[in-house]
C-alpha cells in the first residue's frame, strides 16, 4: 500500500496510468480481509483493478512459496498484455534483498543468483521496476505509520519452521547489530555484480554468435571446432550463456557445467551424453555439442530403412540427404562425384539396405575395412547409423557406404564391365 500511496502521491503531470494488480493467494486468515480492502480502496481512488484468486485446490503439499511466486507473477504477465502496460512495480524493499541474497548463498547455485533481487529487468515484453530496494521495512513502515497508510502483516512471517524466517527474525538482526549498514552495502554489491555480469555476457555474446550453428527454444547446436581455440573458463561461460540466456534450462549446476565444458575438449570421447532436469540432454557428437529437450523429438530416432533394388540408369534419392544412380555410361555432364565399379552379370541385381553387422567395404589390393569403421572415420554420430545405407551386389558385397565411401573394385576379370556411381547431395 505504501508504493500505491507514492505513485498517487506525484504530481499529475508526470503521474502515470496506475492499474492495480492483486492476487489472493488464499495462504491466510486475513486475505478475505485484505481483498475487500483493496477493492473499497481502489473504488474510492477510482483505480483501474485486475486481480485474481490461487485456488486452494492448486496449492502443491511442498515448496507453496515458489508455487506461489509463479503463480503470481504469471497473472502479473497475463495483465501487462491484457491491458498494454509497459511497467510492473513491485514493493520489494531492502530486507528482502538481503534476505535472498542469504538464501541464495545457503542453498548455493550460479552467481547470477547473488544478484538477488534486481531494481530493475526485463519482464514480459516491458520493465519490472523494485523502487523501494533502497529503503529499510523499518523506514517504510514508520511511513506508513506517519502518513495513516494501511499495513498489513502476514502472521506466518514469524513462524521459524520456514527458513526466510529464520533468516529475517534470527541471521539478518546479527548482520546489522554488526554493522547498521548491511542493507545499502548489499545492494552496492548486487548492483556491481549485476553490472559485472551484464558486461560478461556482452563480451561473450560475439563468440556464442561464432559458436552456435543454430538455436530455438528447445535445441541448440554448438560447433566445438570454434569452442577449443578457448580457454576453458571461457568455454564454460559460453555453455552457460547458451543454456541461461537461449535455452532457459532450468537448475544446472556448476557442476553439470564444468562436466559439459570437459565433453568439449576430451578427444577420446567424440560421442557421449550427459541428463539434465526436465527431459534436458547434452549430446556430442564429434564436432557438435547439442543441447536439446526431448532429444528423440529433435534429434529423431534411428530406424532402419527398407531396401530395394537398383535399376541401371536411373536416379534415386536417399534420406542422407544424396541423390545417387548406377549407369551403364559415364554422365560426363553431372557434376557429381562419380566412382567406378567393375560389375559382372552375377553381381546383379544390385540392391541398397540398411547396413549390417559384419559388413566390409573393399578397399583394394584384397583388403577390407569394416563398415563401422568407415562411419567412425567419418565422424558419423550413433543416432544416425541406422540411417546408413549401404549399395550391395547379388551376392551381398558392399560396393558403397553411400554418401561417404565407395569401395575399390578392380576390373581383373575379362567379363566385368565398367559401370559408373554418381552421387551428388540434394539441393
Amino acid at each position: 500500500m505504501t508504493l500505491l500511496h507514492l505513485l498517487l502521491h506525484l504530481p499529475a503531470d508526470s503521474r502515470p496510468k496506475i492499474i492495480v494488480a492483486y492476487v489472493d493467494h488464499q495462504l491466510r486468515d486475513q486475505s478475505d480481509v485484505e481483498t475487500s480492502y483493496i477493492n473499497d480502496y481502489c473504488a474510492s481512488h477510482q483505480l483501474q483493478l485486475e486481480q485474481t484468486v490461487w485456488p486452494l485446490a492448486s496449492h502443491p503439499k511442498t515448496g507453496i512459496e515458489a508455487a506461489a511466486r509463479a503463480f503470481r507473477y504469471a497473472f502479473f504477465q497475463s495483465v501487462l498484455h491484457r491491458t498494454g502496460a509497459n511497467y510492473l512495480l513491485t514493493a520489494h524493499h531492502g530486507d528482502d534483498l538481503v534476505e535472498t541474497v542469504i538464501m541464495k548463498l545457503v542453498r548455493g547455485g550460479q552467481l547470477s543468483s547473488l544478484t538477488g533481487i534486481q531494481a530493475e529487468r526485463p519482464f514480459a515484453g516491458g520493465t519490472m521496476i523494485r523502487p523501494l530496494l533502497s529503503f529499510s521495512k523499518q523506514q517504510l513502515q514508520a511511513f506508513a505509520e506517519t502518513h495513516q497508510i494501511k499495513w498489513y502483516e502476514d502472521a506466518t512471517n514469524h513462524e521459524l519452521t520456514v527458513q526466510r524466517n529464520r533468516v529475517r527474525h534470527e541471521v539478518i538482526p546479527l548482520l546489522k547489530a554488526e554493522n547498521p549498514r548491511l542493507l545499502p552495502h548489499v545492494l552496492s554489491y548486487t548492483t556491481q555484480l549485476a553490472d559485472t555480469l551484464n558486461a560478461l555476457n556482452r563480451l561473450l555474446d560475439p563468440i556464442v554468435a561464432k559458436a552456435v550453428n543454430s538455436t530455438s527454444e528447445q535445441v541448440a547446436q554448438i560447433d566445438n571446432r570454434i569452442l577449443i581455440h578457448y580457454p576453458e573458463n571461457i568455454v564454460k561461460l559460453v555453455i552457460q550463456r547458451v543454456i541461461e540466456h537461449h535455452l532457459h534450462v532450468p537448475n544446472v549446476s556448476n557442476e553439470q557445467l564444468s562436466s559439459i565444458t570437459r565433453l568439449v575438449s576430451q578427444s577420446d570421447r567424440p560421442q557421449a551424453k550427459l541428463d539434465l532436469e526436465d527431459g534436458w540432454q547434452v549430446q556430442r557428437q564429434y564436432e557438435l555439442l547439442i543441447i536439446c529437450k526431448d532429444p528423440q523429438k529433435f534429434l529423431g530416432k534411428s530406424e532402419k530403412r527398407s531396401a530395394f533394388m537398383v535399376i541401371l540408369d536411373r536416379w534415386y534419392s536417399l534420406d542422407q540427404p544424396i541423390n545417387f544412380g548406377v549407369f551403364s555410361e559415364n554422365p560426363f555432364q553431372h557434376n557429381g562425384k562419380v566412382a567406378m565399379l567393375y560389375l559382372s552379370a552375377e553381381d546383379f541385381p544390385l540392391q541398397v539396405r540398411s547396413i549390417a553387422p559384419g559388413d566390409r567395404l573393399p578397399i583394394g589390393q584384397g583388403k577390407h575395412q569394416k563398415v563401422n569403421r568407415v562411419l567412425i572415420n567419418a565422424k558419423i554420430p550413433d543416432s544416425q547409423r541406422e540411417l546408413t545405407q549401404v549399395l550391395v551386389t547379388a551376392n551381398n558385397t558392399v560396393l558403397s557406404v553411400l554418401g561417404i565411401k565407395n569401395a575399390v573394385v578392380p576390373q581383373m576379370k575379362r567379363h566385368r564391365k565398367p559401370y559408373y556411381l554418381v552421387e551428388s547431395k540434394q539441393k
